[in-house]
Formats: C-alpha cells, sequence, structure tokens
C-alpha cells in the first residue's frame, strides 16, 4: 500500500475513531478502514472540525519509525 493511501485511511480514522489506526493493521484492513470510512465521511461537510490534530499525530508517529 503506498504511503499517500495509508494516511489518508489515517485521516479517516481519526475523524471517526479520533485516533490513528495501529501500526500492526494489515494492508487488507487499512484499505477497508479507508473504503468503509470513505463512504461515511462523504457529504458530511462538519467532519473538518474532527481533523485537529492529525497532522501533528501523524508526523509523530512518521518520525518515531525513523
Amino acid at each position: 500500500m503506498d504511503e499517500k493511501t495509508r494516511k489518508e485511511a489515517n485521516r479517516l480514522n481519526w475523524i471517526v475513531k479520533g485516533m490513528l489506526i495501529p501500526e500492526s493493521e494489515s494492508d487488507f484492513v487499512v484499505e477497508q478502514i479507508h473504503h468503509s470510512y470513505f463512504k461515511r465521511k462523504w457529504g458530511n461537510h462538519e467532519n473538518g472540525v474532527h481533523e485537529e490534530g492529525f497532522e501533528e499525530a501523524y508526523e509523530a508517529r512518521r518520525a518515531e519509525k525513523g
């Protein structure tokens, strides 16, 4: 799975659940989360307020990985 799709799946998971997807999840599960939450988000214009903190959390995880 490419980094762009994984990041977008994490962003959608953050909007819905307020957390990043565990690193241990397989590519298959991450793709399923992306597909499911993309459909859930579609047309929900208020969801942008729930993105606060995502970029910082995602970048912190990437920095930990090195």
